[in-house]
């Protein structure tokens, strides 16, 4: 198994590779978004069903604005969460540009983003100029993984290298995940790391 340095993996990606990386949750497996054949690769090695969305990490709000489209109705709410909660373990649901490949939204059109507050994650995005797909590196159903050694051998075989650092992941709850209907209210598709009570306190409302 090859460990790369920041530069190694940023071009492996580049050519359509697969590579595992850290956030600052969990070890996440990886590859660009624009690449279909790297996405249906990483189904395969998860063993993940098609209908489920592969989740991506954005360097920054610009990415977001470049590969989701954001009504004027959600703008300045996905703004403030942003300001609120970026870098962090917080995933909004949006809809995707219509050159976003379908088989990463799972056929919902939508895509799950966030920037992860884990450096090497932010640099990944930043340095391919692209989010980068990022779900949790175990196969389907399986427990998610905070150190390499952890990893099931099976998908270290299947990948290009890996990327590690100081900084380890934390573990525990994965990110939250939100939608958003407008007026400052959202939706909670899954609570994690960040708790529904938080969103309260910023003035936030929340359906469903």
């Amino acid at each position: 198994m090859i460990e790369l340095n920041l530069e190694n993996a940023i071009d492996i990606l580049k050519k359509d590779g697969i590579i595992l990386y850290p956030t600052e949750t969990f070890f996440g497996i990886g590859c660009k978004m624009s690449s279909e054949t790297a996405i249906l690769n990483i189904f395969k090695i998860k063993k993940r069903l098609l209908a489920m969305p592969l989740p991506t990490i954005t360097s920054d709000l610009d990415q977001v604005f470049q590969f989701a489209m954001i009504e004027d109705t959600i703008k300045n709410d996905v703004i403030d969460l942003a300001s609120l909660f970026w870098p962090g373990p917080l995933t909004f649901i949006l809809p995707a540009r219509t050159f976003v490949p379908d088989i990463l939204t799972g056929g919902t059109k939508n895509i799950a983003i966030r920037q992860s507050s884990h450096p090497i994650a932010i640099a990944l995005a930043d340095g391919i100029k692209e989010p980068v797909i990022s779900s949790s590196a175990n196969i389907s159903g399986g427990e998610p993984v905070t150190t390499i050694h952890k990893m099931n051998k099976d998908i270290l075989q299947k990948v290009n290298g890996y990327i590690d650092s100081d900084i380890v992941p934390q573990g525990g709850l994965a990110s939250t995940i939100i939608s958003f209907a407008g007026n400052r209210t959202i939706k909670i598709l899954r609570e994690g790391v960040i708790p529904s009570t938080v969103f309260f306190n910023h003035n936030f409302n929340i359906i469903g």
